[in-house]
């Protein structure tokens, strides 16, 4: 075999680097790649290798976030939360598309300021509630994952997001039913809500989940 040619890239999870991290954008960024682990399992284009990677970090992110907020200087849990939000990307790395949480937060950030990891917070259960009719059986991997076997997936993230004392609802970010129309239009034009599992034929349908998160 050859030897290697060019520059070695390396990446080093360091959880001491990040005890300097805001506490707010830790937590909601966490939730990000929570974001990220769920909807890869939930997708209608999911794969067993992208799978075990995110069902394995949705499990490191749900006992390691609570534990680094109960104790900022909890290296090893902090260190739980790193290697998920890794494993978070073998979806996306394998060719899995997200879904309406993602698309719909792409416009919540850019027509209105919302940090990407709070338009997670947000969003997240919501998609979840709506995505449910046809993919009751994925969630109930996320839901096992995070230790609640047998329990509503979309009950499941809302409780565990409110517990981090993230923002729950368009209304905690001061974003009104008046907005939903625009909102609506610009997430039809995003990559991922066309992807959606549950297929999103128009507007109307991604307003029906801004009124779920309302």
């Amino acid at each position: 075999m050859p030897p290697a040619t060019g520059r070695q890239r390396i990446v080093m999870l360091d959880p001491a680097v990040t005890v300097h991290t805001p506490e707010w954008l830790w937590l909601s960024t966490g939730i990000r790649a929570v974001d990220h682990c769920v909807e890869g399992i939930c997708s209608g284009e999911a794969n067993p290798f992208a799978d075990a990677q995110a069902l394995h970090g949705l499990a490191l992110l749900t006992r390691g976030l609570p534990r680094v907020k109960s104790d900022p200087s909890n290296l090893e849990a902090r260190l739980d939360c790193q290697i998920g939000s890794w494993l978070s990307m073998g979806p996306l790395a394998s060719g899995v598309p997200m879904g309406a949480s993602h698309g719909i937060g792409y416009v919540l950030g850019a027509l209105f300021d919302i940090p990407h990891g709070h338009t997670s917070c947000i969003m997240l259960p919501a998609v979840m509630r709506w995505n449910k009719p046809v993919n009751a059986e994925r969630q109930a991997l996320v839901a096992a994952a995070m230790g609640h076997p047998g329990e509503d997936a979309g009950d499941v993230l809302d409780a565990f997001i409110a517990g981090l004392g993230m923002p729950r609802s368009l209304g905690a970010v001061r974003i009104g039913p008046e907005n939903f129309a625009r909102l609506a239009e610009g997430a039809m034009q995003t990559p991922w809500v066309p992807r959606n599992p549950r297929p999103i034929a128009g507007p109307a349908q991604v307003q029906e989940i801004l009124e779920l998160a309302a």
